[in-house]
């Protein structure tokens, strides 16, 4: 699955979001193409190779004729369903601005169809958003994921005058999605920005597994001393061949119980479900040697497998954890052999397949054919070889 990641943790704004996207690998010819089809005239779009804090980054420029513009929801749709452009691309586009009016109608206390957009209302604002929109069409993504928001602090001038950073709309887009907060006196966050990441993208909470497609970075207008003012992304493919789950782990030591009691023990907790049982030597408190006790086991079988363990062993306490274990895919086959059919464990390491006799499975060919388990598992083992190149 492919993934993209907003990284706003520095900055965001729509002209850094499409800079970002053309240096993650997005045609900027390919989406001046597709732009084309916006039912606007008086804009151009261009890129340019640009560092920020010595980080080598792409800055996309949008020069606009235009020099006010107020715009109400319903004229920006006009546009937008006017537009030659992909259905998936129109429907995010008036989400965005569905967001940002809802934003502006909640700062000012009205209707979302009262709200007067003033400069996101604007054509460099229209393209900012639905090149956004056709920037992310073009990689293919499945599905979009951020980090958390940077925000600054001071003022900032608006048409309606002075307001705080970050200014009221972006604040109420950014309620309910992780921030990032700075004492830098800039709008590092603008709403146009926070309206494309928190209406396409979710927080990322969760770890992920998989590769590195690219990585972009998209340079903000202005330059800081200490700060890279960058939007980051990356393109991620998500998933791996590794199975994954949770299980429990009980541990303790044990100093004052005889060795005999272990095979016992293994049986007990086999039975009971545990997934894993071995034993490590350790030296104790006082210089006692002693043995670690470790099992593992399903989340479902912790009490009946903890019961057993204060059952069967001398021990008082456990140490008990939750831990994260991946397996790569298995699966069993029957490979018919001279010695008869044997079970064998079939492991996808990576593209790369890697077959086990299952052990039980070559004891008894050893015990049916009066061999050693050695010679029943070579005979096997050189039977596998050969059906593979055959």
């Amino acid at each position: 699955m492919r993934t993209l990641i907003f990284d706003p943790s520095y900055g965001c704004s729509g002209d850094m979001i499409l800079g970002a996207l053309v240096d993650a690998g997005v045609s900027i010819d390919e989406l001046k193409m597709a732009l084309a089809g916006i039912a606007l005239d008086g804009f151009d779009v261009s890129s340019e190779n640009t560092e920020r804090n010595q980080i080598a980054s792409t800055r996309v420029i949008v020069s606009v004729d235009e020099t006010t513009a107020h715009r109400h929801l319903a004229d920006i749709y006009e546009i937008i369903d006017a537009s030659r452009l992909p259905r998936s691309v129109i429907e995010n586009s008036k989400s965005i601005f569905a967001r940002l009016a809802e934003a502006e109608a909640a700062v000012h206390g009205t209707s979302v169809d009262s709200v007067h957009f003033h400069e996101v209302g604007a054509v460099d604002a229209i393209v900012d958003i639905v090149g956004a929109c056709i920037g992310i069409e073009l990689l293919n993504v499945d599905r979009i994921l951020s980090r958390p928001i940077a925000i600054g602090s001071g003022t900032i001038e608006c048409d309606h005058g002075m307001f705080p950073v970050p200014a009221p709309a972006t604040s109420n887009l950014i309620k309910g999605f992780p921030v990032r907060m700075y004492t830098i006196a800039a709008e590092l966050t603008t709403p146009t920005g926070a309206a494309i990441v928190t209406t396409l993208a979710e927080p990322l909470v969760d770890p992920l597994n998989g590769r590195m497609l690219s990585v972009g970075y998209g340079a903000g207008t202005r330059s800081f001393e200490n700060h890279p003012n960058l939007m980051r992304l990356f393109l991620f493919e998500e998933g791996d061949n590794l199975d994954a789950d949770e299980v429990v782990e009980m541990r303790t030591n044990i100093d004052d119980m005889s060795p005999e009691v272990y095979s016992h023990l293994f049986d007990r907790l086999n039975s009971a479900g545990a997934l894993d049982v071995y034993v490590t030597p350790v030296v104790m408190k006082k210089n006692r040697p002693g043995h670690e006790l470790t099992v593992l086991c399903d989340p479902n079988k912790q009490t009946e497998v903890r019961d057993m363990i204060f059952a069967e062993t001398t021990t008082s306490g456990l140490r008990i954890s939750n831990v994260s274990r991946v397996k790569l895919p298995r699966r069993s086959e029957v490979l018919s052999t001279p010695l008869g059919e044997c079970e064998i464990k079939v492991f996808d390491a990576g593209g790369r397949v890697r077959k086990v006799p299952e052990y039980e499975s070559v004891k008894k060919i050893a015990d049916r054919n009066a061999m050693t388990y050695l010679e029943a598992y070579d005979s096997i083992i050189a039977h596998l070889k050969n059906s593979e190149k055959e």
